[in-house]
């Protein structure tokens, strides 16, 4: 009997003492911060947003040209000491790219991330006045031409992650390898290496949110399947 009215007890007391936490929780979620919901909401959408113009790109009636859908390039005003940044081409650009005339359209765009500032996108009209660079390439004649758009200041980190090494074969063991800095090119000087995803940590309220963003380097059809010859 003894035994029996201790268990309960002590079954009773888990018991209050777990109702307790779970009022305890209950409350402090119902208190938390409007901001920290706002800071989860951003991030989300700036994953999505990042996601949809990046697959976007890749669509070769958008992009009908025989170039790589997403590359790196250098914009206008970086040094050749520069890394490049993840460039990409846009039929139209987004609302949120703004443009004295209306909505831009034939828009080349790069993914800028600077410590302090943020993320950002870097991006010219084909519909500006351009002249051809030394590669061949057009753009403005000038880094004052580029226009900036802040795609989010609570980005606090960037990370490039690739899979392998670039001579790997099918049968090659590989590994993940994730840097904050892009891999160069060992068969070609001064050449680097697309990641195959990016790693975006963002910081605020409190705490720390990372997103991962595929770079979609095959072309997709318009029905969402690899494009057949490419």
């Amino acid at each position: 009997m003894i035994e029996v009215l201790l268990a309960l007890a002590i079954a009773g007391f888990l018991l209050t003492s777990a109702t307790n936490l779970l009022v305890l929780i209950s409350k402090e979620w119902a208190d938390r911060p409007a901001a920290r919901d706002a800071f989860d909401a951003h991030v989300n959408g700036v994953a999505r947003f990042l996601t949809a113009v990046l697959e976007e790109a890749t669509v070769p009636v958008l992009n009908p040209s025989g170039n790589d859908a997403i590359d790196l390039q250098r914009p206008v005003g970086f040094s050749d000491s520069d890394d490049p940044l993840i460039h990409f081409y846009l039929r139209e650009a987004p609302p949120l790219f703004v443009w004295p005339g209306g909505t831009a359209t034939r828009v080349h765009a790069y993914l800028l991330f600077e410590e302090g500032e943020g993320l950002s996108i870097l991006w010219f009209s084909e519909l500006q006045e351009l002249e051809k660079n030394e590669e061949g390439r057009m753009e403005p004649e000038g880094e004052d031409e580029l226009f900036k758009t802040l795609i989010s200041p609570l980005c606090e980190e960037i990370y490039y992650s690739y899979y392998g090494e670039e001579d790997d074969g099918p049968d090659d063991f590989r590994e993940w390898d994730h840097s904050v800095e892009l891999q160069e090119k060992e068969r070609q000087s001064e050449k680097f290496r697309l990641p195959a995803f990016v790693k975006l940590v963002f910081r605020g309220e409190g705490k720390d949110l990372d997103r991962t963003i595929t770079i979609p380097i095959e072309r997709l059809s318009p029905s969402g399947l690899k494009e057949d010859g490419r």
